[in-house]
């Protein structure tokens, strides 16, 4: 396959998987696991993470950062993965890294001030719920409201 062909698969499985197609887009991703492609092994993670299979999840965001250390992304996901698990430590660890790598997103600044607060890093969290909409997103998850 061509480099052409094998991104218009990728773009078509992500077509897929958008339209909650899941079976049919993992049937080509499968295809394309052979050209160690991170974008490939990141999506293939997001179904496990879907079907709630977080080990495999967590394997193929592994396998995304293994070869391409700074795909952002990746470590983003595996944080999320980590957080269903209850290891918000190590969940910490890697969305820190992703915003190291540069990703900036509303998103990430809600899941990390989620873990900071579930790890007991209270003056890390209230750094980040600075931001209004951060602090009113992280509200709807914290029983009682924040008292920080």
């Amino acid at each position: 396959m061509t480099k052409e062909e094998i991104y218009k698969q990728l773009e078509e499985a992500v077509k897929l998987t958008e339209s909650g197609k899941n079976k049919e887009a993992m049937e080509i991703y499968e295809k394309l696991l052979e050209y160690e492609i991170p974008e490939v092994y990141n999506n293939i993670g997001n179904l496990y993470r879907r079907e709630g299979l977080l080990g495999k999840a967590i394997e193929m965001y592994k396998k995304a950062i293994q070869i391409s250390p700074d795909f952002a992304l990746a470590y983003f996901n595996l944080g999320c993965a980590l957080m269903e698990l209850d290891k918000y430590n190590e969940a910490v660890m890697f969305f820190e890294k992703s915003e190291r790598l540069g990703m900036k997103s509303f998103d990430l600044d809600v899941q990390l001030t989620l873990s900071y607060i579930a790890s007991g890093n209270l003056s890390k969290a209230k750094e980040k719920m600075k931001d209004e909409r951060v602090r009113n997103e992280v509200s709807k998850y914290i029983d009682g409201g924040i008292k920080i």
